[in-house]
């Protein structure tokens, strides 16, 4: 089973976006946990940069101050006993410690609590689960020696694990403004990512299906041009044996005036039939354009009607002032195919009508010409509608195929359209959209 080219082309642009975006997650999701891999490893640095800066100082807020580094990351510090109230404080910290916040599936007392409002986070110790303090042997060198400073340094480290001890949780507002900038950075990113890939992969299936049509048409307009050039030649070629047939049918008329009538009609009549196609071929490879001017849409149809059909077929209530721009020949020629095809339609002749309205503008520049063209003859059939306006394509047994061909491209040489669709109660339309021509033009 072959898949249509529009519904494979979707499937792959699918397939495409739904890799990229899924790539695109991949790596924010890297960027993210390298992030938070940078944070918690700040975390433990200042951590121990702190404790570290204890050996100097009796209480945390000294040890902050001291150092810069602590100064411009450490928001907040606290201590809080056993009934979650303020032990010690500085900076800004919650007067009473929330232990909801806190994840129980911690097992080392180690807890880690991003505030995106307050771009930081929230580093919280369990004391319980800390530690003992180091034991000092009495025996060691520098024990017997009665450093001074040695015993200082001691006696602060004791009063700072009972602090400790004397409390549940220890509680630290770090500032990560990378961090937060990089989470922020990368929950916009996949949204927008993903729609520009969406952007990307449709704006390329465009592509793809307007690359596909044109090539289409190049190749459609290569087996024209082969075709135009075997059609002139031929064209050039029966002219001179139909000529030659006429005047011997002329001569037979004259040497049996009474004998051979039906013959020679039938013969007159084939002539006249290969003379029409001719005529229509080299129709079909005249410039399309030609020589345009100002023409009063109603005064055309209704003379090319009263020709063709022994009536003015045109509504009462058709406008009489549509005027459009486009070469007098070849706008005739468009009505005069549309007009035989209705004829040759099999409906009554009689219900053989057409109407000229306005309509919006193509561009907002001008309006629009619509001529509708209506019989009641048989319709045209569903698998026969694609190609209608196809090169020599007819499903009457009498026809030359090329008259809506003929009209289609002379109606887009003035960036016009036309269609033909079945009525309801059967017949056909034949819409012809045209732009105005302005009086002031």
């Amino acid at each position: 089973m072959k898949i249509p080219v529009r519904t494979a082309s979707c499937i792959a642009a699918a397939l495409c976006w739904a890799l990229l975006s899924a790539l695109t997650g991949f790596i924010i999701w890297g960027m993210r946990d390298r992030a938070r891999l940078i944070r918690d490893n700040d975390n433990e640095r200042i951590l121990n940069m702190l404790f570290t800066s204890l050996r100097e100082y009796d209480d945390f807020g000294s040890a902050i101050e001291s150092n810069p580094q602590l100064t411009e990351q450490i928001a907040g510090f606290a201590l809080y006993g056993t009934d979650l109230a303020l032990l010690y404080q500085w900076g800004k910290a919650p007067p009473v410690f929330d232990e909801h916040i806190l994840d129980t599936r911690s097992r080392f007392g180690r807890y880690t609590i991003p505030d995106r409002k307050g771009h930081s986070v929230k580093f919280v110790l369990h004391t319980e689960r800390m530690p003992p303090p180091p034991q000092e042997d009495a025996s060691s060198p520098e024990h017997r020696s009665g450093n001074k400073r040695h015993s200082s340094m001691m006696m602060r480290q004791d009063r700072f694990f009972d602090a400790l001890t004397s409390g549940k949780y220890i509680y630290i507002d770090i500032s990560h403004p990378v961090y937060w900038r990089t989470q922020t950075f990368t929950t916009f990113l996949l949204p927008l990512s993903c729609l520009i890939f969406l952007g990307l992969v449709v704006y390329i299936r465009r592509m793809y299906l307007r690359n596909g049509e044109y090539q289409d048409r190049i190749e459609a307009q290569k087996n024209l041009v082969v075709l135009g050039t075997a059609a002139s030649t031929l064209a050039h070629e029966i002219k001179n044996p139909l000529l030659s047939i006429r005047l011997q049918t002329g001569i037979l008329r004259k040497l049996f005036p009474d004998n051979g009538k039906e013959e020679v009609a039938i013969i007159d009549e084939e002539v006249e039939r290969l003379s029409a196609l001719i005529y229509r071929v080299n129709d079909y490879l005249r410039d399309a354009e030609g020589n345009r001017l100002s023409l009063n849409v109603y005064d055309i149809l209704a003379e090319t009607s009263q020709r063709l059909c022994g009536r003015n077929i045109l509504q009462d209530d058709a406008l009489r002032d549509s005027m459009i721009f486009m070469d007098p020949d070849r706008f005739r020629s468009v009505l005069e195919n549309i007009l035989r095809n209705a004829l040759e339609s099999g409906g009554p002749e009689a219900a053989i009508s057409a109407s000229i309205t306005r309509t919006s503008a193509i561009s907002r520049s001008s309006s629009c010409i619509v001529i509708s063209i209506f019989d009641r003859g048989m319709g045209i059939g569903e698998a026969d509608m694609k190609r209608i306006f196809d090169p020599f394509f007819t499903s009457k047994s009498t026809g030359t195929g090329i008259g809506l061909s003929i009209s289609k491209r002379f109606v887009e040489a003035v960036k016009g359209s036309i269609t033909l669709e079945n009525q309801t109660g059967g017949g056909t339309v034949v819409c012809i959209i045209l732009p105005e021509r302005m009086s002031s033009e």
